[in-house]
């Protein structure tokens, strides 16, 4: 199915296209593998495809696609910051960590969610084998939408430690500042008890030994970019998570792997977060593994 544009929404829609992941780009996205593989399986007659929206024109694309019978639709980079403002609801968890990756379509009406917290999560849980709670965390791109995000839930979530790394310290520190401010204050919530660090770009040899797991979630990586230097402080005793996912693995992986680091990219992330979303759209439990099946073939992996 070709990519859809704003002129799309203009006229009609493909008949049977009822779910859309928007981004711009937005060709390279293996969620339609995911979400038409589970379409077909449960017999339902809708199909998912791709449409491209500049960051100018998303909030026409959006009041577009509030008229049309759609059923919802994903957010991908660069727009999952800007969605929240564009939804008429924001369910909990959209509204604390900032930002929309699932819109819910109903009686005119835009829902917004995310569920990519929970995708980040269920994919280091399945990928090492333990909860995102016990690992003292780096996170490399803090400042950036996608970092933003994920801080917001791993501090909710209590993990014990956090260091937000950013070549921008000033974006981190930011962060940082708002992550203490809005920490839960009851004595029975368990993100109290996170502590919260900020470090710059070149200091991450110095913060390596003191973590368990890295999580990137910057641009690092995706144009062939060399790896800095203070890189090769990663050891066989860390954990190494790329939000970054592509056909193949991707190159910080492989590095991290090098130094001797189980590491994993954000494949399942994208997996677990699809597989939520399906289940918010259709209120019914998805086909996990047909789901996990069409995605590791689109990509051209073994599952």
């Amino acid at each position: 199915m070709r990519v859809l544009t704003l002129e799309d929404l203009r006229k009609e829609l493909p008949g049977d296209v009822r779910l859309l992941v928007v981004g711009d780009p937005v060709e390279h996205s293996l969620s339609p593998a995911i979400h038409n593989a589970a379409l077909e399986y449960l017999s339902l007659p809708h199909r998912y495809g791709r449409l491209r929206i500049a960051a100018e024109d998303l909030a026409t694309g959006f009041e577009l696609m509030r008229n049309r019978e759609l059923i919802g639709w994903n957010v991908t980079l660069p727009h999952k910051l800007a969605a929240k403002v564009l939804v008429d609801f924001l369910n909990p968890l959209a509204e604390r960590v900032g930002a929309v990756n699932t819109v819910v379509a109903k009686s005119g009406r835009l829902f917004g969610y995310n569920t990519d917290c929970e995708g980040l999560v269920a994919a280091i849980a399945e990928s090492f084998g333990q909860e995102v709670t016990s690992f003292r965390v780096a996170l490399l791109g803090a400042g950036g939408g996608a970092g933003q995000t994920a801080a917001r839930y791993l501090c909710e979530l209590g993990v014990p430690r956090i260091v937000l790394i950013n070549r921008t310290m000033s974006k981190a520190e930011q962060l940082a500042e708002r992550l203490r401010d809005t920490l839960p204050q009851s004595p029975d919530q368990p993100a109290k008890s996170t502590e919260i660090e900020v470090a710059a770009w070149d200091a991450f040899p110095v913060v390596c030994p003191t973590v368990d797991l890295i999580i990137n979630a910057s641009s690092l990586g995706l144009n062939n970019d060399a790896v800095d230097p203070g890189f090769d402080a990663i050891g066989p005793r860390h954990l190494f998570f790329d939000m970054v996912y592509g056909p193949q693995e991707t190159p910080l992986v492989h590095f991290a792997r090098s130094k001797g680091a189980r590491a994993a990219d954000g494949l399942l992330m994208l997996l677990f977060q699809g597989v939520l979303a399906f289940e918010i759209w259709f209120g019914k439990p998805a086909p996990v593994e047909v789901m996990r099946r069409a995605l590791f073939a689109a990509a051209g992996r073994k599952g």
